[in-house]
């Protein structure tokens, strides 16, 4: 200090008394905001050190518990589909031609066979004429050939030509009178008495094309066609039973079993159609109704828990179940298989399991708990 004072010519003697006084008070502050310093960082060191030391208590949380428990059950399918005839089709004639007359009026039941639409009869009448010329020339020349007047090329000839007219006249003759291949319900005529039909091949969405004079439906039985799922098809056959409910009965419930399961899926839906035979004496089910279908599957046995169990992660949107081993929690990630009732068949879960239902809000993987209410189902 004596040294940088005598750089600028100053010596101690020669300071004033108030300077020497700034000095020692500069001196002073320093030595104070030294002590506050050192005060602080001993308690913060004290702090963490206090914390290091002291251990953390453990706290278990109370839950509530339910075994997990393997069960035989028939488990349900619930499918969409809709009622279709057991057989359809729309009849009408070969070739174009007057309707002569129509027999019966929409709705009546028919049996296989009757006759339902006759035609005009020009075509059948030139037919016959020519039919009845040539069977006459042929049993004449069968005659004479047998005493050898006729060759056997010229009898060739004539029965070919007698062979075309009966063909063309059996053909005319079937198409002038339109008859039921089955027993079933005139439900709609697509051309009147009167007028006159021609070939036309629109198509209904749903059903058969509209091309004939008459649509004759078989409604007793009928079939309810739905759509399997790709993953369902492996547990799919004919003979399955099913219930179906409509709409126009509430309430009411339908059995019958499938009857058909198409041998090829589609493309685009990756389903596959199957159809579900129902008895139809009454005939209250209508093709075109919409049908709510729960088929029965095959018998299994599987591990069911309470649906109260599972738990719903909000960042992953994943289902969780917490299981309970050794007075720890372990978080297993479940996926739905089935249900019945308020039970359901998860994957993940053994039997014997026990699966958290009260308090599973408050745990997570590892969380050491105590089970009160144990129910054991």
């Amino acid at each position: 200090m004596q040294k940088q004072l005598n750089i600028f010519g100053i010596t101690p003697n020669r300071l004033t008394t108030q300077a020497q006084n700034l000095f020692s008070r500069a001196a002073t502050k320093s030595k104070i905001t030294f002590i506050l310093l050192a005060s602080i960082l001993v308690s913060l060191n004290a702090c963490n050190h206090s914390q290091e030391v002291l251990p953390q208590e453990a706290t278990e949380i109370i839950v509530s518990t339910q075994t997990a428990i393997r069960q035989t059950y028939t488990p349900q399918l619930q499918l969409t589909g809709t009622v279709f005839a057991n057989q359809e089709a729309n009849l009408g004639a070969g070739f174009p031609g007057r309707i002569e007359k129509i027999h019966y009026p929409e709705g009546t039941f028919v049996r296989q066979g009757q006759l339902l639409v006759e035609m005009a009869g020009e075509m059948l009448a030139q037919a016959e004429t020519e039919y009845l010329t040539l069977k006459r020339d042929y049993e004449r020349v069968a005659r004479l050939v047998e005493t050898g007047t006729v060759s056997r090329q010229e009898y060739d000839h004539v029965k070919a030509r007698f062979d075309a007219s009966t063909a063309k006249y059996e053909l005319a003759r079937k198409n002038t009178q339109i008859r039921a291949p089955f027993s079933g319900v005139i439900v709609d005529y697509m051309a009147n008495e009167g007028e006159n039909y021609f070939l036309n091949f629109n198509f209904e969405p749903g059903y058969s094309s509209t091309s004939g004079i008459v649509r004759l439906m078989q409604l007793n039985p009928v079939k309810v066609q739905v759509d399997i799922n790709e993953k369902d098809l492996a547990s799919i056959r004919p003979g399955l039973k099913a219930v179906v409910r409509v709409d126009a009965f509430p309430g009411e419930e339908f059995t019958g079993e499938i009857s058909l399961v198409k041998p090829y899926l589609s493309t685009r839906s990756r389903t596959a159609t199957a159809e579900i035979t129902i008895p139809n004496p009454d005939m209250r089910l209508k093709p075109g109704m919409f049908a709510r279908v729960s088929l029965q599957l095959p018998e299994k046995s599987e591990v069911f828990i309470p649906m109260e169990a599972i738990y719903r992660d909000p960042e992953t949107d994943y289902e969780m179940v917490f299981v309970v081993q050794n007075d720890g929690v372990q978080a297993r990630q479940v996926q739905r298989v089935n249900g019945m009732g308020e039970m359901l068949v998860v994957t993940g879960i053994e039997h014997g399991d026990q699966v958290i239902t009260g308090g599973k809000n408050r745990v997570q993987d590892g969380t050491k708990v105590r089970i009160v209410n144990n129910g054991g189902k």
